[in-house]
């Protein structure tokens, strides 16, 4: 009888175990519309994160700004082109570094191997890509923009984060 217990309480265990996993998948944000993907995608993240979107239309470029539920702020740089040459991140949460950069991640991470790890902002300068990225607790922020896809009028300096 102990044993048919037991199995059960295994069982009820590993249910729950699923159940918080499934709803963890759920919930948390992951794949946004990644470094040289196409402007469409960004409709799609939205509408899976049930986040705000927010546009602001420069001369040669358009700034996607999403309002997470988690309170990160996620802001997509859109050439007239229709791609995302650059994202930027600042909140609580840090995004999942691989799905912002897309296929530029393994570049990336190559790129990275055999660095020293520091204390403080980040600065991480590769052919065509540069990420920069810090933060602690509850306050993180980042950047990484592709530059040979940069618009002429585009200041780096604009996805400094907002303070809150």
């Amino acid at each position: 009888m102990k044993t048919f217990f037991r199995t059960i309480q295994r069982a009820c265990r590993w249910g729950l175990s699923l159940s918080a996993f499934l709803v963890a998948l759920d919930v948390a944000p992951s794949a946004w519309a990644a470094l040289g993907d196409d402007v469409s995608a960004i409709a799609t993240d939205q509408a899976r994160m049930k986040a705000s979107l927010q546009v602001f239309q420069r001369k040669s470029f358009a700034i996607h700004e999403m309002g997470l539920p988690t309170g990160t702020t996620l802001r997509q740089y859109v050439s007239d082109a229709g791609k995302v040459f650059a994202v930027s991140w600042s909140g609580g949460f840090r995004p999942n570094l691989r799905d912002v950069m897309g296929v530029h991640y393994d570049r990336y991470i190559a790129g990275t191997r055999g660095r020293r790890v520091a204390r403080g902002p980040v600065r991480i300068e590769l052919p065509g890509m540069v990420v920069v990225m810090g933060g602690r607790g509850r306050n993180f922020f980042g950047h990484v923009y592709l530059t040979d896809l940069l618009p002429t009028d585009f200041d780096t300096g604009e996805m400094r984060p907002v303070a809150p």
